[in-house]
């Protein structure tokens, strides 16, 4: 039992972290402690990949007798032979390189790195790294002095391999200076490190196993290699989860200008953190929307409404998401990237309710589902509350209602705008008793949905007082929403303008126009 390796820790290693973590806490965001449904680049994460990654390869290395310890220079407890101050070492050196990434690289705006496939810079890649597969390989089954490099090569390629294939077009864009900056400065302070403790004999490489050539001093040139891969394998690492989190943003984007002007129009006012969760959280309710509208039958679609309730309960719950063989890829990444910290999963699960609701339509039973207005009311809450409540937690109550109410106004707006492609797939939201009021029923709503009798501009009433009890900067976005949504309706009653795909549009100036007008009165 001995404590030098473990003085190598307290001497050089954790001080270093310590350092970089106080100098750079006042910047320190959960974006950079986390890797969850909103954040791009996480620590602990990227540390248990580093252990799980270099356990089997380590333990290999000890079981041979490629690399020992000395027993004067180690404590003694292990996991799967490794010296427990070495599987610290890879969360010690994951954290360190990880944090030096993250600085140089906070001031850039991530997303304008995004670049387009190139075939070519994709085979460069593919060639240089399975070329040093090919050797360290070969050097493997050489043996001899060629053993610990090509053994280095031989594990670090297939990580790297993944990490190009996957974000290789953001990697070519980022900026050269800051990411070798994030690689070149670990590596050499292990460097020092590694030779002081080789000097030392704190840990010990089998002469018979390496190249016997010194980059300088006592340090090998197999380690000066190891170090460098390893500091590069964990900078793409980090820049492959951002990739990851961004792809993601960028189909929930598309997603919302595709199938929701309205709601596109409405998030541009939105700003910062807020904006990207609400994208997020429109993306989920599209997805979950679409598969059940698109089901072949009802079974298939109460499937995924199950499904999705499954998956949202261990999304909150932080366990591991069972991915069934059926599971939607769409469904699955809509999901891990739910603003789960800020938004409860109540309406979530209303939401879904919402869903089973829209299920229990029958074309061939002219009897609604939806008969009075209290029901109209149980079913627009919770389908529509989700989309302002608990997005901010708020102290008040009032203010909590108000957005819940207001999410109602949203959902009877458009109800009044889908009402014939509703009609269509034989779904009727007005309440039979509005309609009887009218002299109509469900059944001639479906046989003519555009009866100029069906009118629902008094489900708008509540909605500038709901919005005036919401927060000043929430008021603006909300109202442009809002409006944007009702100028379909005037559109369809004075225009009659109904765009493809049954879907009801309006026009991108008239859209502007509108979105103007509500940051006017908003002022």
């Amino acid at each position: 039992m001995g404590l030098d390796y473990l003085m190598v820790h307290l001497t050089y290693n954790i001080p270093l972290a310590v350092v970089m973590t106080l100098a750079y806490w006042p910047f320190y965001t959960k974006l950079d402690l986390y890797r969850n449904s909103n954040t791009y680049y996480g620590l602990p994460s990227s540390s248990n990949i580093a252990v799980i990654s270099n356990i089997p390869w380590d333990s290999y290395l000890i079981r041979t007798r490629i690399l020992t310890y000395p027993p004067y220079a180690i404590l003694g407890p292990s996991i799967c032979l490794i010296p427990i101050e070495e599987v610290s070492f890879f969360v010690i050196q994951t954290y360190n390189t990880s944090l030096l990434y993250i600085i140089p690289t906070k001031r850039f705006v991530m997303p304008m790195y995004l670049g387009p496939q190139d075939a070519l810079k994709r085979n460069l890649g593919i060639v240089i790294i399975g070329s040093s597969q090919f050797s360290g390989l070969a050097s493997v089954y050489h043996g001899g002095r060629y053993t610990y490099l090509g053994l280095i090569l031989a594990w670090i390629c297939p990580f790297m391999m993944i990490q190009w294939l996957v974000a290789y077009r953001f990697i070519v864009r980022l900026p050269l200076r800051e990411v070798s900056l994030a690689v070149c400065i670990p590596t050499l302070f292990l460097w020092v490190v590694d030779t002081i403790a080789l000097g030392k004999g704190t840990w010990v490489i089998e002469s018979a196993t390496k190249l016997d050539i010194q980059l300088w001093g006592s340090l090998d040139i197999e380690e000066a290699i190891f170090f460098a891969v390893t500091n590069i394998m964990i900078v793409l690492g980090g820049i492959s989860i951002l990739w990851t989190a961004l792809r993601a943003l960028g189909d929930a984007v598309m997603r919302l200008k595709q199938r929701s002007q309205s709601m596109y129009m409405g998030s541009a006012m939105f700003e910062g953190q807020l904006r990207i969760d609400l994208i997020f959280l429109y993306s989920f309710c599209r997805v979950v929307d679409d598969l059940v509208d698109e089901a072949p039958d009802s079974s298939t679609a109460r499937s995924v409404i199950q499904e999705s309730a499954l998956l949202l309960e261990q999304r909150y719950a932080g366990k591991n998401k069972a991915k069934s063989i059926q599971s939607d890829p769409a469904l699955l990444s809509s999901i891990e990237h739910l603003p789960v910290e800020r938004l409860s999963i109540e309406p979530l699960q209303g939401l879904l309710k919402g869903f089973e609701t829209d299920l229990e339509f029958n074309t061939s039973n002219t009897k609604s589902p939806i008969l009075t207005e209290s029901g109209l009311e149980r079913y627009a809450y919770p389908v529509a509350h989700n989309r302002l409540r608990n997005l901010e937690k708020h102290t008040h109550q009032q203010t909590i209602t108000a957005g819940a109410l207001m999410g109602q106004a949203l959902q009877y707006v458009n109800i009044a705008r889908d009402t014939q492609r509703d009609a269509e797939i034989g779904r009727v939201y007005i309440p039979t008793t509005w309609l009887e009021a009218k002299g109509l029923t469900p059944a001639k709503v479906l046989d003519c949905p555009t009866d100029p009798q069906i009118q629902t501009d008094e489900w708008y009433i509540m909605t500038d007082a709901a919005i005036g009890r919401l927060p000043l900067e929430a008021q603006v976005p909300i109202r442009v929403t809002v409006k944007s949504n009702m100028e379909i309706g005037r559109s369809l009653r004075q225009l009659n303008e109904l765009r493809t795909n049954g879907k009801m549009e309006v026009p991108l100036w008239r859209r502007l126009k509108v979105a103007y007008r509500a940051l006017a009165d908003g002022m």
